[in-house]
């Protein structure tokens, strides 16, 4: 398998929701049949909370490393199309830990392809918890992959409306408000009327109306260059480098 038969797995040409399926760890993909598999040995979460897929609802999962992934495969036993988001590089001494997910990619496409979904399956949207925050402070000659996600990285309420989604479901591993990057998409969907609620992936979980605070320079027009001072971007696209070693000087 190629990696381009890999991203036609995970982004359908005809599927509503592919335009947003973030390209950089499908580029960075070395697959072999052999590791590919089409067990369900590796489905270990539970996703009974869920809305119905016919409920009109949109999820944002926002669960650490492969948990969000894993939940999102859950998902799509349940209907639901897994959007991945991850929008950071593979690298040695990362600071977000890629490889896992990398890896699960491509072991699960036999799965979610035989899911069969339909091209107009509610969406999944997958996010990293740890994107921002990572697992280690990255000093120099380490790779910092740390990673934001903005407004233009989801559909508009106007999309999801005319996609017939009429709410939108944020999972995420405690209740309150949600991290202050997916806060400026969240608060954008309920200025515009969309309802929101928040659910924590636990058996006998019930959602929660969601009512998003108003982040940090919500709206501004430099927003995004100011979100981004100090992460790194990767010229394969994403976010991922290595941070520079400090310049030495004689006297």
């Amino acid at each position: 398998m190629t990696k381009e038969e890999l991203f036609d797995i995970w982004a359908p040409e005809d599927a509503v929701w592919s335009a947003w399926v973030k390209p950089v760890l499908f580029a960075q993909q070395t697959i072999t049949r052999t590791e590919m598999s089409s067990s369900e040995e590796w489905l270990t979460a539970d996703a009974h909370w869920a809305p119905r897929a016919h409920d009109k609802t949109a999820l944002v999962v926002d669960l650490p490393g492969t948990q969000s992934l894993l939940t999102g495969l859950a998902l799509a036993a349940r209907g639901y199309r897994p959007v991945p988001l991850y929008n950071a590089c593979s690298g040695v001494s990362a600071a977000v830990p890629m490889e896992p997910i990398l890896e699960l990619i491509a072991r699960a496409a036999p799965y979610l392809a035989g899911r069969f979904l339909p091209n107009n399956a509610p969406p999944a949207f997958l996010l990293d918890a740890k994107r921002w925050h990572g697992t280690m402070t990255p000093l120099p000659g380490s790779f910092d992959n740390r990673w934001l996600v903005f407004p233009q990285d989801f559909p508009s309420a106007n999309f999801l409306r005319s996609h017939a989604v009429q709410s939108v479901l944020l999972v995420q591993p405690q209740a309150g408000q949600p991290q202050s990057d997916l806060a400026h998409v969240l608060l954008r969907w309920q200025q515009a009327g969309v309802p929101l609620h928040v659910v924590t992936p636990a058996p006998g979980a019930a959602p929660q109306p969601l009512q998003v605070q108003r982040p940090s320079m919500f709206r501004w027009a430099w927003h995004r260059v100011l979100a981004s001072f100090g992460l790194r971007r990767n010229s394969a696209g994403g976010f991922g480098a290595i941070v520079p070693m400090p310049s030495s000087s004689s006297g």
